[in-house]
């Protein structure tokens, strides 16, 4: 039975040396799932046309939307784990561990039912355009199917990571990136299935990455090894849960959401601006990745040193990481700055001059303030790890709403067209930023920890 020596290893210690070795391989992770998103993107983009690349990414602000609920609400419920582990309350985390585990099997059931149902309509309402209306409904209907799996394989991720385990995750990851990226060329290229093949490999991937878990931690881990009457629904936990769980899914999910809201509005513009948004987009995850991966990391810092009552060092954590990330989000904004043509090929052929052109000025509105969506995740994880999960996603709303209403001003009234929703971006990024110091500076969330 495999225990883990240095569970409380937040507790002492190098500060940003610890989150920093934590946070590497959940990064590394986030590399391999964004790269696993992308691929689709890519394998579409280049071997099959611009039409199918703006078909998958039609729903890739939908999708953004599902897998942010499906990996942030395990994440947060994990953090209410992190604090019964750093309180030496460790009978409490496999219940914790089983009560999620049912909430979320039966949600993503649920969803998976009503978006498979409602694709075609769906898809009418974000005003997708009929040239490609085809295969995005296709493309969604297969790729929602898995949306069991992405939750379970985020469950596992997250409890992991909670108990001490960044590295299996990852490695489980990098198996199903593998697996998606032959997948991917297999059904396009030999199969010519387009843009169902894309969706096909994907489920199928994440199915593989879902049954490695299960095999490994029922065999290794010791709180996902459950008797008879272990696997439990904990309803004195459930609230708990739901308190953490719910707004870190919709934390997550901002992003998608606020795109989602304008939708409709980047549609408006034709298949070429959606591949070019598509791109870009893609582009804006991977330029994200550092400051969530230490900001994910950051959380279970601050949750374990929460319950076991060392704020400050909880404080100096979150300070540290704050200025790493920024560092890092300098170099990412001047990579956008001096490569954007050359990354928007990643996507696209050469001979797509405009969706390049487009994609690559959309990037340069938004690359120069990344850094404000890097202070945000810091002190929005801190305040999440904290137990101040509902204030952290009141917080994030702040960025959708101001993407969303800044889009349409900037677009429709400001007449700035296409390029007022990038313009929206790091407006949504600079509202997160003072909603979240301004409640960090107040000092309330220190009534919020599960632990008393």
């Amino acid at each position: 039975m495999k225990r883990f020596n240095g569970e409380s290893d937040f507790l002492e210690g190098p500060v940003l040396s610890k989150i920093l070795i934590f946070s590497l391989p959940i990064f590394l992770g986030m590399v391999f799932q964004t790269f696993y998103n992308m691929v689709d993107s890519i394998v579409v983009g280049k071997y099959v046309s611009a039409d199918a690349l703006a078909a998958v990414g039609s729903t890739s602000t939908i999708s953004m939307l599902l897998v942010g609920i499906m990996a942030g609400f395990p994440t947060g419920a994990s953090v209410v784990a992190a604090q019964f582990l750093g309180a030496g309350q460790k009978e409490k985390i496999k219940p914790t561990i089983s009560t999620t585990f049912w909430f979320l099997v039966v949600f993503s059931v649920i969803l998976m039912a009503v978006g498979i149902f409602l694709s075609g309509n769906i898809m009418h309402w974000v005003n997708v355009p009929e040239n490609i209306y085809a295969d995005t409904v296709t493309y969604f209907r297969i790729y929602i199917m898995g949306l069991l799996f992405m939750a379970l394989y985020n469950f596992f991720a997250a409890f992991l990571r909670s108990v001490g385990d960044s590295r299996t995750p990852l490695i489980f990851l990098i198996i199903s990136s593998v697996l998606n990226i032959f997948g991917d060329l297999f059904f396009v290229l030999v199969l010519k299935m387009g843009v169902a093949g894309v969706a096909w490999a994907t489920v199928i991937a994440q199915g593989i990455s879902v049954v490695l878990c299960i095999l490994y931690t029922s065999r290794k881990i010791e709180y996902f090894q459950f008797g008879k009457g272990e696997l439990v629904f904990d309803r004195s936990l459930f609230g708990d849960i739901l308190r953490l769980g719910l707004p870190s899914g919709i934390q997550a999910s901002v992003a998608g959401m606020g795109m989602v809201l304008v939708q409709s509005l980047i549609n408006s513009y034709g298949s070429v601006s959606i591949a070019a948004y598509t791109a870009a987009a893609k582009m804006e995850q991977i330029t994200n990745l550092p400051m969530n991966g230490v900001a994910q990391g950051l959380a279970l810092f601050i949750g374990q040193n929460i319950g076991a009552g060392k704020e400050d060092r909880a404080k100096n954590g979150m300070w540290k990481s704050t200025i790493f990330v920024v560092a890092v989000s300098v170099l990412m904004s001047v990579m956008i700055l001096a490569l954007g043509p050359y990354l928007m090929q990643m996507f696209v052929n050469a001979e797509d001059a405009e969706v390049i052109t487009i994609g690559a000025a959309f990037m340069r509105r938004w690359a120069p303030l990344i850094f404000l969506h890097a202070i945000a995740e810091c002190v929005i994880s801190f305040l999440r790890g904290s137990g101040d999960s509902i204030f952290s996603m009141i917080s994030m709303f702040f960025d959708l709403i101001t993407r969303a209403v800044m889009a349409y001003i900037f677009a429709r009234v400001f007449g700035m067209g296409f390029m007022g929703i990038a313009w929206a971006i790091p407006c949504g990024w600079l509202m997160s930023m003072i909603a979240s110091l301004l409640r960090y500076l107040s000092g309330r969330w220190r009534l919020m920890s599960v632990v008393k």
